[in-house]
């Protein structure tokens, strides 16, 4: 029996270097075995045409070709479905699929022949869907700006990446994880369920995507020396050795934020909310993933 897959695309993701014709004839050069329906974002009522379109079908299999926010709208809008989830890396940055170790389309078409579905965590911060990584601070205040420049692709991202690191300002915050309360200074705060952003930094040196916890970080370098270890601590996996960082793996929390540090959630500014409360839940979706991610395979 034929299996069904959806393939939803954005077309207006990263840089548009793949048309929809030109994806559709290559998904099914690559996947002969699924008898294929794509379906397209259009920014206008996505969620109620896409779970009108998955009840219609009712397909084995969900390709999103896009980035991290058509990811979130898929898996939003699916929630509780129990659908494999794959993911076409088409977007900007990618942050979550590299977290899954999809760097490229061929490692989606290796996952998809692999079909081994492993379990992810979500965290719920007020309410709304985390899969990848939420923060105050630095990184919010960076794509605050990638927003207003209207910028597309990694170099608008890069650009900016430099003045908003050296001239990020400290913020204090309130840390509530059950009955502790801790205070905080920081330049950024980091609600960690993938480990890395789009940019390869590796930002959760600890956690796992399926392991029921998620990781508040807090970063706060003061020197240029500070600064310099940092970054060279992203990219080498080590940030949580620094002096500056600090680590929790909580599955719920509570994070105020009196001096009104911008705060983002898988890429989509949130404004200054005044307070956060997060809560994992575990096992809230299956994904293809690349043969070296570690997670909790589904049987």
């Amino acid at each position: 029996m034929t299996r069904k897959c959806l393939l939803v695309f954005n077309p207006i993701s990263g840089n548009d270097s793949i048309t929809e014709a030109e994806l559709l004839e290559l998904a099914e050069v690559k996947l002969p075995d699924f008898l294929l329906e794509l379906w397209k974002t259009t920014g206008e009522k996505d969620d109620e045409k896409l779970i009108k379109k998955f009840e219609e079908l009712l397909p084995d299999l969900v390709l999103i070709g896009g980035g991290d926010g058509t990811v979130k709208l898929v898996a939003n809008t699916l929630h509780g479905k129990n659908v494999p989830l794959c993911i076409l890396p088409l977007g900007s940055a990618n942050g979550l699929a590299k977290c899954m170790e999809i760097n490229d389309l061929v490692d989606s078409w290796e996952a998809i022949h692999d079909f081994s579905p492993q379990a992810i965590d979500a965290i719920y911060i007020n309410g709304e869907l985390c899969l990848h990584l939420a923060d105050f601070g630095m990184n919010a205040n960076l794509i605050k700006k990638f927003e207003e420049e209207e910028s597309r692709g990694m170099f608008g991202y890069v650009k900016n990446s430099f003045s908003e690191i050296f001239g990020a300002e400290e913020a204090r915050f309130q840390l509530i994880v059950g009955e502790e309360v801790i205070e905080i200074k920081a330049k950024m705060i980091v609600l960690a369920n993938g480990d890395r952003y789009g940019t390869g930094a590796i930002v959760n040196c600890r956690g796992k995507m399926g392991d029921g916890k998620f990781e508040v970080i807090s970063i706060n370098p003061q020197s240029a020396e500070d600064y310099l270890k940092m970054t060279m601590a992203f990219f080498k996996g080590d940030l949580d050795q620094l002096e500056s960082v600090q680590t929790w793996s909580v599955d719920s929390c509570q994070l105020l934020n009196p001096t009104g540090a911008k705060f983002q959630i898988d890429g989509e500014i949130m404004g200054s909310p005044e307070s956060i409360t997060a809560k994992i839940e575990k096992h809230a979706f299956q994904f293809l993933t690349g043969k070296s991610f570690k997670a909790c395979h589904i049987s």
